[in-house]
């Protein structure tokens, strides 16, 4: 067999692992991040110890903020009994989902343009978007590296439908929705409409809707949906009326009784991908503007990924805001570039040159930010004080100078626990327990770990601070004694050496 046959395989292989490595370089370096990782991988290393698989815990109460069903967390729990209790354990499904999801990608458009160089684009777009690897995404353990995987399977099977239209990807189609939702309840839903306006386009919608197994599909798709939803209300009364509050249409409006989000304007997600989570690729957005102009009409398969980005941003940009939210639109975008390279390169090969140069540019400024992000991870400096227990708690050096009877001690107003995955992991794996305490009930004698400032000053007004160990900011391991009492050991230390 000729080498030609197989150079493009070579070649694809070695570039998916060269963009690969942003989504697993020092994966493991940072500590659980705030908000929800952390508390996913208390509900892992709590379901890990329980085995209790349908209701997820913290502090071994059910749930009551993190209302996601446990797609997710089982996962995690199966990874934690691979490698252990720590941050690859909570990580490495992030990163596995992260790499099928360009998989999935380059698979689509393979078989949408037959150009595997126009497919690996379309990867290389999603690995080197901060929207895609970064805080909260795709190297961490949070639900969007699984939902995006889980939606990309969805654009999957959808256009397989729509140039198909065989059954077997409606029966699909409704169970990978089936899975979106128990891995981020209703959040799909902000997905489908885009779907839906594909179909009528490319006239697929009233043959859907005439199949009878579109019906037959959707009693499937729904069966594990209900039977989750009920038997986790049977276990935990109330969790549906917590559910409608915090992950339904009361979150998506911020009417919620429960959640008060912050109000962003309509253009929120535009400006953040257009500064940040897009920075440098943005500006190949201008190829999908000029595609349909230079090929004369809309092409099927350019609108397929149009028509769900516009449509997805723009319900998202309705409701309330979180930067992560965007995250499915990245695979989007990048399907909506790499299909409108193909059309320019196809009516006009000349133009294959005049694009190269650009998007080679703007390949290289995106791949060196997403290695450096992952080869120096690091905290910001306002990040110490929430963060600096977990470092102090995941280093051998200085967990060896914690001893029996510790106390976490927490500011009053800023005291959040991302480090309790850590409090816990140690209990479990080497029976020391680490537990919180507060101002008001501490005494003389106690050994306090401490990480705000604020703490440390409250400290000195009413004590005499020894630090044992002290590293990352303010972080402290100290022991607090009786006014004056230094100053009295002093004294007796001078007054024996004096004899």
């Amino acid at each position: 067999m000729p080498i030609k046959k197989y150079l493009p395989h070579l070649l694809v292989l070695i570039g998916f692992f060269i963009i690969s490595v942003p989504l697993w370089l020092k994966v493991d370096v940072l500590p659980m991040r705030i908000w929800d990782e952390s508390r996913n991988a208390v509900n892992a290393i709590e379901m890990y110890q329980t085995e209790n698989w349908l209701v997820r815990t913290y502090d071994f109460a059910p749930e009551n903020y993190e209302l996601k069903p446990p797609l997710l967390t089982w996962f995690q729990v199966a990874s934690l009994h691979v490698f252990g209790l720590n941050e690859l354990g909570i990580r490495f499904p992030s990163v596995i989902f992260s790499l099928i999801t360009l998989m999935v990608l380059f698979s689509l458009v393979y078989r949408m343009t037959e150009k595997w160089y126009i497919a690996f684009l379309a990867s290389f777009i999603v690995a080197t978007s901060a929207g895609f690897y970064t805080e909260h995404l795709g190297r961490f353990g949070d639900h969007e590296a699984l939902l995006v995987c889980i939606y990309s399977c969805l654009f999957y099977i959808v256009y397989m439908y729509s140039i198909t239209q065989k059954v077997r990807y409606i029966y699909l189609t409704a169970l990978t929705v089936a899975l979106a939702i128990l891995c981020k309840s209703i959040s799909v839903g902000m997905l489908l409409p885009g779907i839906f306006l594909f179909l009528l386009f490319d006239k697929k919608i009233l043959t859907l809707l005439k199949n009878k197994h579109t019906y037959f599909a959707l009693l499937f798709g729904a069966l594990p949906v209900f039977a989750y939803y009920y038997l986790r209300e049977q276990a935990q009364p109330g969790y549906l009326h917590l559910v409608w509050q915090m992950e339904l249409f009361p979150r998506f409006f911020n009417t919620s009784t429960e959640l008060v989000f912050q109000k962003d304007p309509f253009s929120y997600y535009f400006d953040l991908i257009r500064t940040s989570k897009m920075e440098y690729w943005v500006w190949s957005l201008l190829l999908v503007l000029l595609a349909p102009f230079v090929a004369k009409k809309i092409d099927r398969r350019w609108a397929f990924w149009c028509i769900q980005a516009v449509t997805f941003l723009l319900i998202i940009s309705s409701g309330t805001k979180n930067f992560w939210y965007s995250a499915p639109a990245i695979p989007m975008l990048a399907g909506a570039i790499a299909l409108s390279v193909h059309l320019l390169v196809h009516k006009n090969r000349k133009c294959g040159f005049l694009i190269a140069i650009p998007l080679t540019i703007l390949a290289t400024l995106s791949y060196q930010k997403a290695y450096a992000y992952a080869m120096q991870p690091g905290e910001r400096y306002y990040e110490w004080e929430t963060n600096g227990i977990s470092h102090f708690l995941k280093n051998e050096n200085h967990l060896a100078q914690v001893s029996p009877g510790t106390k976490i001690l927490l500011d009053d107003k800023y005291g959040l626990e991302p480090h309790k995955f850590y409090v816990k992991a140690l209990k479990l794996e080497r029976g020391i327990d680490i537990k919180r305490t507060e101002l008001y009930h501490i005494k003389p004698y106690d050994t306090l770990l401490i990480s705000h400032l604020s703490t440390f000053q409250k400290l000195k007004e009413s004590y005499e601070i020894k630090v044992i160990d002290s590293s990352y900011s303010h972080t402290k391991l100290l022991t607090i004694l009786p006014k004056d009492s230094l100053v009295q050991i002093d004294s007796v230390s001078q007054f024996s050496s004096v004899e």
